[in-house]
């Protein structure tokens, strides 16, 4: 969800290998959030990312990634640490075949209507949000193997999650994006499907970019969203850049659920890596406190890169 400013800080030289290289990265923030559920409190999180890279003697290119972060798990004593986004991949001539924590091709495949980034996603979480997720993670390890291919503005993939009992059938995935220049404007549309036992999901999504630092994104998922009975969503974002300063608003709601909401993001950089972020969503509907801090919340800090 959270679109994370990364930036390198270290580069290894592997001996024996002098294509091969490990980059050092970190995050952190720091600041308040609160909600008409829960009180206003202070925050803080962080996570360091390591991201490997060599090539082989036939041409092929391998890589990786790990994520090493807090555990700010509700209820979690004195926190703690995880693992988390661990996967690895090669590619080549013949496309790019990645396996660990990834995107399955739906969610690869689909772009989230939201621009910006805030320290409780709020801008992003509301109940009228959806993440084109798909079901990935959900019923199996979120162990998928996903192969893409590009060929010029065009990328396909197709992905697979397994039952490791063997007594379910697969969590299979196929998605489809183009990008490309329209009279200089950055226009973008994908879509995606996604199938495990019986259930089913169909997104789109759309993009343009325009000179002026103006952005507007749609998106549209219909079938068994949460793993339960149909229902079909629908969200739209504008977004207005200008220099350092970023300013997105968007609305979603669902068709069968009772949800709805919006949200607003600010983000001014700071230079270094650093941002200024301040966050709002608000929720209407039977699921309108889901994500625990209420139907109104807001978050408002800092966000490091290094």
């Amino acid at each position: 969800m959270k679109k994370i400013l990364l930036a390198s800080t270290a580069l290894v030289g592997m001996a024996g290998a002098a294509a091969a290289e490990i980059t050092l990265s970190g995050y952190a923030e720091i600041g308040i959030f609160g909600g008409d559920a829960v009180e206003t409190q202070f925050h803080n999180d962080w996570q360091v990312n390591f991201n490997f890279s060599t090539e082989t003697d036939n041409g092929l290119t391998i890589g990786g990634k790990v994520q090493i972060e807090e555990n700010n798990t509700p209820g979690a004593i004195n926190g703690g640490l995880r693992i988390d986004d661990e996967a690895f991949w090669v590619s080549g001539t013949f496309g790019k075949v990645t396996l660990g924590e990834t995107d399955g091709a739906f969610d690869w495949a689909l772009a989230e209507i939201y621009s910006g980034t805030s320290i409780f996603d709020d801008h992003s979480t509301h109940a009228g949000a959806y993440w084109f997720t798909g079901f990935d993670g959900t019923f199996y390890d979120n162990q998928i193997m996903r192969y893409e291919y590009s060929f010029g503005d065009f990328a396909v993939a197709i992905s697979a999650e397994m039952d490791d009992s063997g007594t379910f059938d697969p969590v299979m995935s196929i998605g489809a994006k183009w990008s490309g220049d329209m009279g200089g404007n950055d226009v973008s549309a994908a879509i995606g499907y996604t199938e495990v036992e019986g259930l089913d999901i169909v997104g789109l999504s759309a993009g343009i970019a325009m000179p002026n630092g103006f952005s507007a994104n749609i998106g549209y998922a219909d079938g068994n969203l949460y793993g339960g009975p149909d229902d079909s969503w629908i969200g739209v974002a504008a977004a207005y850049t200008q220099g350092p300063l970023l300013v997105g608003v968007n609305y979603g709601e669902y068709d069968v659920v009772d949800a709805s909401g919006f949200g607003l993001v600010v983000n001014y950089d700071l230079g270094g890596g650093v941002v200024a972020m301040a966050g709002y969503g608000s929720s209407d509907g039977s699921f309108s406190s889901f994500n625990g801090n209420g139907s109104d919340t807001f978050s408002l800090g800092l966000g490091m890169s290094f």
